[in-house]
């Protein structure tokens, strides 16, 4: 079995992987296993950034071979129109903003791979078409705000209470079908299972 271990800014993110249904599929599907400690969930980027070298020490601790940081793309309209939000628009800077504070670098490993979200979680939510989303005649990772979409159609702002309400429906082989970064994570996952 591979041992994987996740580091993550969203609550969506964390309720949706350590879900009955995710942990089966990664572990009969792929033999890939990881326990509820081997996320850690840090409410935001700038959060991460400061605490990464810890955040790895942490889950290097518990024996993972393979580390995935899932961050969003975050370049929601306000945002755009704020011209001092720096990185706009790009996921990979934020991921280098993260790798090159201070030395954080020093501390990457050969086995740390990152899923760069594109987006947010919900955007993989809008792909999987059996969860019935409207997407507005847009693709799901087309769509600005996706979290605001799955919001008004659900009834619920709560990204918690979203992913409470999605987690044992969602499928990511649906999403990755309709979703470039869903398929990106699913290659990881099957590309470290081959190994």
């Amino acid at each position: 079995m591979v041992k994987v271990g996740f580091i993550t800014e969203g609550k969506a993110d964390k309720i949706l992987l350590t879900s009955d249904r995710f942990r089966k599929y990664l572990l009969h599907k792929y033999r890939i296993g990881f326990d509820e400690e081997d996320i850690r969930y840090f409410g935001g980027k700038s959060k991460i950034k400061t605490n990464f070298k810890s955040l790895l020490a942490g889950l290097n601790k518990k024996n993972v071979q393979y580390i995935f940081l899932m961050v969003d793309q975050d370049d929601k309209e306000e945002q755009r129109r704020n011209h001092k939000y720096k990185p706009k628009d790009c996921p990979v800077v934020v991921v280098n903003e993260i790798v090159e504070y201070r030395d954080n670098k020093h501390y990457l490993q050969e086995n740390l791979i990152f899923v760069v979200m594109t987006r947010e979680m919900e955007a993989w939510f809008l792909a999987d078409p059996n969860l019935n989303f409207d997407c507005l005649g847009q693709k799901p990772e087309e769509i600005l705000n996706p979290s605001d979409i799955v919001a008004q159609q659900l009834g619920t702002r709560s990204h918690g209470r979203i992913a409470h309400k999605i987690k044992d429906d969602f499928s990511l082989e649906r999403a990755a079908n309709n979703s470039q970064s869903a398929k990106r994570f699913l290659e990881k996952l099957i590309q470290i299972s081959q190994k």
